[in-house]
């Protein structure tokens, strides 16, 4: 009984922490969308490798911070000085680097619908290796929501003027990354910062053949502040995303993904932009496929008392 309890209460965070996650994650292509120009960068394809190097930097001094606040930096030096597992952190940086740079990178290149049909083809990829790779049983009624995403993540490619390789990139990068982690039992924000440190030293020389070294002394002191807060926004959501992993069934983890681009849908609403009638039924079929997920648990939380 109390097994059942301790599982319970670990699912009980583990979605709280995956809708925190999902609601920060919405935020962010509002926040790149206000990047300020900076001259010498061009525009599109540049100025998305230098925001992405910026909250690799950033995020890196900030997640450090972190830990020496709550006195942790001794354990991620005792992690960071075992040289023999460089090999292993770098790998895990390599497998999360293209996620962190594609979704600052994309907005700016006018493809965030490819992101979202990848981040809305992702759950079926999680729900596929929950099944086939961890054995994990699957109930009838996430079934029936994983053919309701299915069906709506279907219609979207059909409607799409093709498949973009950002949505390949998404729904199978996160799947190989989450396998990696679950197989070394690290937490979660210990592991982000490891992997942030290790992608540091290629940031730096990313965003100075983008933009010179001597010349960024001439950067505005409130564009400093906009690339501190594009780490700050970027970490948190990301730590709770990935401390939800290590929770949740990969199953429902990946279900619950779902709720992140319907909250993009929402955002891209209050900006201003407007979705097409023939793009409605894949957020239908979307929102329906969440509707069944949170009745379950409802009435799974009931059960227990």
């Amino acid at each position: 009984m109390n097994q059942v309890k301790n599982t319970s209460t670990d699912e009980s965070r583990g979605i709280m922490a995956s809708i925190m996650a999902s609601v920060g994650f919405a935020m962010m292509p509002a926040y790149v969308t206000f990047q300020p120009e900076i001259t010498g960068i061009p525009t599109d394809f540049g100025m998305g490798n230098w925001l992405a190097g910026q909250r690799i930097l950033w995020g890196s001094i900030l997640l450090l911070f972190g830990l020496a606040l709550f006195g942790r930096l001794p354990t991620f030096w005792s992690f960071f000085s075992q040289w023999r597992l460089w090999p292993r952190y770098m790998l895990s940086a390599i497998l999360i680097a293209p996620q962190l740079w594609v979704f600052v990178w994309a907005p700016l290149q006018g493809e965030t619908l490819s992101v979202a049909l990848g981040y809305f083809c992702l759950p079926l990829t999680l729900a596929a290796v929950a099944h086939f790779v961890y054995k994990e049983s699957i109930t009838r009624k996430q079934l029936i929501a994983c053919a309701f995403a299915a069906c709506g993540v279907a219609y979207a490619y059909a409607m799409a003027d093709g498949v973009s390789w950002i949505v390949f990139l998404i729904c199978f990068g996160y799947p190989m990354y989450f396998m990696f982690r679950r197989k070394y039992k690290i937490s979660s924000d210990m592991s982000f910062s490891l992997e942030n440190v290790f992608l540091l030293p290629f940031a730096i020389i990313g965003m100075a053949l983008t933009y010179p070294i001597e010349s960024w002394g001439a950067i505005a002191p409130s564009a400093w502040l906009y690339y501190l807060g594009l780490a700050f926004t970027g970490i948190i959501p990301i730590i709770l995303f990935f401390y939800a992993s290590q929770l949740l069934p990969m199953t429902l983890f990946g279900l619950l993904g779902y709720l992140e681009p319907v909250l993009v849908f929402c955002v891209a609403l209050v900006l201003g932009e407007r979705i097409a009638l023939i793009q409605w039924p894949t957020y239908l079929a979307i929102m329906v496929a969440l509707a069944i997920v949170a009745l379950e648990q409802l009435k799974l939380r009931r059960s227990l008392g």
